[in-house]
C-alpha cells in the first residue's frame, strides 16, 4: 500500500512528524500496532515524545525502524532525530531516565567506606593479636615428666624425678625449686616414705597458670629399705 506523505515542518519534533505521516495515511495507532506488532503504548510514546516510557534504547531504536518503515519514511533521518532528542545514553532500568552523571561526592563516600572498613579490619587484627599474646602469657607452660612412671612400686627409699620444662619456666618438685639445664631438662632425687607417695611436679612462668604433673610411687613396706648412695 502506497502512502501519500504530506509536507511537514522540519523543525517539528520526531513525534509530531511520525503522527503527521500516520494521519496523512489515514491510519490509527491501533491499526499501526496491529501492522507492526508493536504495542500501542510504545507507538504513542514515540509520537508524544515520552521517551522515558520507551523500553531500553536498543529495543526502542528497533521499534522506531519498524514503525518508520511501515510508514514509508526515511529510517536514517528519523533515527538521527531520535538520537538528537533523547540522547544516545542508555536508560536506567528502574527510572527509565538517562544515567545520572557521577559526582565526586559519590566517590568520596565510597572511599570513606573503604577506609572505615580497612580500619575495622586493622582493629580486629590488633585485638586478635593481643588476645593471642595474652593467652600465651597466662597459659600454663609445657611440662614433660620422663620418670618415674605413675603408679610405680619400688624398694628404694629414694627415687629420681626427671623431665623437661618450657624455656623460661620455673620448676619445683614437692615445693622444692629445681635447677634447669640450658635445654630445660631437670633432675632431682626425692626421698620416699613407706606406702603411697604422691610427687607433685609443677612448672610456671610469670603471670601464667601452673602446669602440674603427679606421680604416684609406692614404697613397699615389707622389704628392707636401703638408701642409694
Amino acid at each position: 500500500m502506497a502512502f501519500v506523505i504530506r509536507k511537514f515542518d522540519y523543525s517539528e519534533s520526531l513525534g509530531g512528524k511520525l503522527k503527521a505521516i500516520r494521519t496523512s495515511a489515514g491510519l490509527t495507532l491501533g491499526e499501526m500496532a496491529a501492522k507492526t506488532k508493536i504495542r500501542k503504548n510504545v507507538l504513542h510514546a514515540f509520537e508524544t515524545g515520552q521517551y522515558a516510557k520507551l523500553p531500553d534504547p536498543i529495543y526502542a531504536r528497533n521499534f522506531l525502524k519498524v514503525y518508520v518503515n511501515s510508514l514509508g519514511g526515511d529510517v536514517a533521518y528519523f533515527l538521527e532525530q531520535f538520537e538528537a532528542e533523547c540522547g544516545t545514553c542508555d536508560f536506567t532500568k528502574n527510572a527509565r531516565l538517562p544515567r545520572a552523571r557521577a559526582h565526586a561526592l559519590q566517590f568520596l563516600v565510597a572511599s570513606r567506606f573503604v577506609q572505615v572498613f580497612a580500619l575495622c579490619l586493622i582493629g580486629i587484627a590488633i585485638v586478635g593479636y593481643l588476645g593471642i599474646q595474652v593467652r600465651a602469657i597466662v597459659s600454663p607452660p609445657e611440662l614433660v615428666v620422663f620418670a618415674p612412671q605413675d603408679g610405680i612400686q619400688t624398694q628404694e627409699a629414694r627415687i629420681t624425678v626427671t623431665g623437661q620444662a618450657q624455656e623460661g619456666a620455673r620448676v619445683n618438685v614437692n615445693g622444692v625449686d629445681v635447677l634447669l639445664s640450658q635445654d630445660g631438662t631437670f633432675e632431682i632425687h626425692v626421698a620416699l616414705e613407706r606406702g603411697l607417695n604422691v610427687i607433685a611436679i609443677e612448672s610456671s612462668k610469670r603471670y601464667s597458670k601452673p602446669a602440674t604433673e603427679y606421680r604416684r610411687v609406692v614404697l613397699e613396706e615389707d622389704r628392707s629399705i636401703s638408701f642409694a648412695q
